[in-house]
């Protein structure tokens, strides 16, 4: 898997994350009336042991929202919340608001449709994809669970991963998340073929 890509091809995968982040961060700016900056996204194959070396440690509870897309772009969002960022992300979201749990689940859900969905609209509109998502789903479990059973489902079993991740700033503080796409396999040849 490590030849799998080429420098320039790995380049270009990332310019495609890069413009549909950038779309997401703009919308998530207007959502918010704050400031949202976001780091250059994070192409790169890893085992798992590194991801949860590096990343985020496997036993880590988490709440993640999923987000299943089809069409050209066919996989799956995954947007990963550890207990902080969750509680920055409600308290930004429901200022002023009374909070419950299910309430903040809800908007928490709410505000990753938005993002991904600016995120897929940007890819689809530049390489004139047909992108379609489904419903978002929030649920929390241990990282690695999470993580591994998102590359199950999108029929990806190699002992590596590829590990596309978006981080955002809002008004320079980090949120503790991270945007995560889990492509079903062969759907980023397809996209670097577009290009071509």
């Amino acid at each position: 898997m490590t030849e799998k890509y080429t420098a320039n091809q790995l380049d270009i995968l990332k310019e495609v994350i890069n413009i549909g982040g950038g779309n997401a961060a703009t919308s998530l700016s207007k959502l918010l009336d704050k400031k949202v900056n976001m780091k250059v996204p994070t192409i790169q194959e890893m085992s798992y042991d590194v991801v949860f070396e590096k990343i985020m440690p496997a036993d880590t509870i988490v709440k993640a929202v999923q987000i299943q897309t089809s069409g050209d772009m066919a996989g799956m969002f995954l947007f990963v919340l550890n207990e902080f960022g969750f509680n920055d992300i409600t308290t930004e979201l429901l200022r002023g608001y009374e909070e419950s749990q299910e309430i903040a689940e809800s908007a928490v859900c709410e505000l990753v449709n938005i993002l991904v969905n600016n995120f897929v609209n940007a890819i689809a509109k530049f390489l004139e994809l047909d992108i379609q998502t489904d419903v978002p789903y929030i649920m929390e479990d241990m990282f690695g669970s999470l993580l591994t059973s998102a590359y199950l489902e999108e029929f990806q079993y190699d002992e590596n991963l590829w590990v596309f991740k978006n981080e955002y700033w809002i008004e320079d503080n980090k949120w503790e998340s991270s945007l995560y796409f889990v492509p079903q396999d062969e759907i980023l040849e397809n996209i670097i073929s577009k290009i071509k």
